[in-house]
């Protein structure tokens, strides 16, 4: 699963997590690479409702990323 569309959006999200507290980027992180593995849209967009502005956003980028990068490989 790990497309350029979904490795673009990890990224931006990776980009904003700078605007946090070490211990809360690292957490949001961790989390974010265990739900890009499983294909966890659900949970990702779970963690986007609790953030708010470009965050948020980058959240459900993120997730719309990996359900776009599901439905390609499910075409196949």
């Amino acid at each position: 699963m790990s497309t350029s569309s979904v490795t673009e959006a990890a990224r931006a999200m990776q980009e904003e997590l700078i605007l946090l507290p070490a211990w809360d980027a690292d957490r949001v992180r961790d989390y974010l690479s265990d739900a890009i593995a499983r294909g966890d849209t659900e949970g990702v967009r779970r963690e986007g409702h609790t953030w708010s502005g470009t965050i948020a956003l980058s959240l459900f980028e993120l997730a719309d990323a990996i359900d776009q990068a599901a439905d390609r490989d499910n075409e196949k």
